[in-house]
């Protein structure tokens, strides 16, 4: 794959030629819809802005008005209320004002409703684009290729998925983006590890720690890391820092295999070169 495949827009939206697409769409982190470059802040009806993150997430997918009051209104058995077109009308006044733009399409067909994507930036499609295609050139042994797209990952990923926002359907869809995110993290520290750049592999474990603070596999590395170092102090310091974290977050001790890890370290026995994890 030549180089100039992998130029895509980058997190601020802009395109490879330094141009910005008219219309962007960020969820990684906090929520924004732009339009040339100025967000829209005002949603008119209530559950409007919610609707349309959750058609932006199943864009060009149907999704019936039955689901969509289920995601949004959980607490209510009445589906037959006025409360979800009202919504609707909220999306499609925020739509209109940049209709021009040629971005998104609200459109109604059976008892339902789709969000195309037209020339819009979305980047969570451009992160969950960028995962897939370094996942398919890693499972070809196209090393450099799927590295350059998992770096991509990495970059998108400014952020939890709608970071701040507490809605049920939310919890999901954040989960399984960090699990994204991490694997990708995973298959750079690995890369870096098998080349010995210690500064890069520690990089990208706190990359991983900062999306999920009880990632032992990146404490691991770390402690080896250091250890290979010959710094004892920064072995227990990271060692300390997981206990802590897994006992008073998730009620659990370490795994035995960071406790062997601890003593072979702390005696100063040899180990074999750090090693991370896969794709």
């Amino acid at each position: 794959m030549p180089v100039q495949e992998l130029v895509k827009p980058g997190p601020d939206g802009s395109g490879p030629e330094g141009g910005t697409p008219s219309v962007v769409a960020r969820c990684l982190s906090n929520f924004r819809l732009e339009v040339d470059g100025q967000a829209v802040s005002h949603w008119r009806a209530g559950k409007s802005r919610a609707l349309f993150q959750y058609l932006l997430v199943n864009r060009e997918r149907f999704v019936h008005r039955n689901r969509l009051h289920e995601v949004l209104w959980p607490e209510r058995e009445d589906h037959g209320s006025s409360s979800l077109k009202v919504a609707v009308h909220g999306v499609r006044r925020v739509l209109g004002a940049f209709e021009e733009r040629d971005g998104f399409t609200l459109l109604y067909q059976d008892h339902g409703y789709v969000l195309r994507t037209n020339n819009a930036w979305v980047d969570i499609e451009e992160f969950q684009r960028a995962y897939d295609r370094g996942r398919s050139a890693w499972v070809a042994k196209e090393h450099d290729t799927a590295i350059a797209w998992f770096q991509r990952t990495a970059d998108l990923y400014t952020g939890d998925f709608l970071a701040g926002e507490t809605d049920g359907w939310i919890n999901e869809q954040r989960q399984w983006m960090r699990g994204t995110a991490l694997r990708a993290l995973s298959a750079l520290r690995t890369e870096a590890l098998e080349r010995e750049d210690w500064p890069s592999a520690m990089h990208w474990c706190r990359r991983a720690l900062d999306v999920d603070p009880h990632h032992e596999s990146a404490y691991q590395a770390l402690m080896m890391m250091h250890g290979e170092l010959g710094e004892l102090g920064r072995v227990l310091s990271w060692y300390e820092v997981c206990r802590h974290r897994l006992r008073v977050d998730l009620g659990v001790e370490p795994s035995e295999r960071t406790e062997r890890l601890l003593t072979t370290l702390m005696r100063g026995r040899s180990l074999p070169s750090p090693s991370g994890g896969r794709a």
